[in-house]
């Protein structure tokens, strides 16, 4: 009998439903984002990296790559790539105000 993951059944789930399920799932857990983090989080899934994102708010690269471990964990996501979704899903709103 083959034990199956569930983290790897919901990342393979993301790439399979459209953006209204995703943002029904996603839009209270994003709630509880702190606003460094919701501001960490919507660069990140604009597609900067980790230094360009600390030198634009100048943080220490570390406290980015942090913030952004616990992002991951708040949003329960494994990679990267589901964080694109979800961010891509749910509209960065810092990144239409603020560049």
């Amino acid at each position: 009998m083959k034990i199956v993951d569930t983290a790897q059944v919901i990342d393979t789930s993301l790439l399979g439903m459209d953006e209204i399920q995703i943002v029904r799932i996603y839009a209270e857990k994003l709630t509880l984002l702190t606003k460094k983090q919701r501001v960490i989080f919507d660069l990140i899934c604009s597609g900067m990296q980790i230094k360009d994102i600390a030198k634009h708010l100048g943080y220490a690269e570390i406290t980015v790559k942090v913030v952004k471990a616990k992002i991951m964990v708040l949003l329960e996501v494994n990679t990267l790539q589901d964080l694109a979704v979800v961010g891509k899903c749910c509209s960065c709103n810092y990144i239409k105000r603020n560049l």
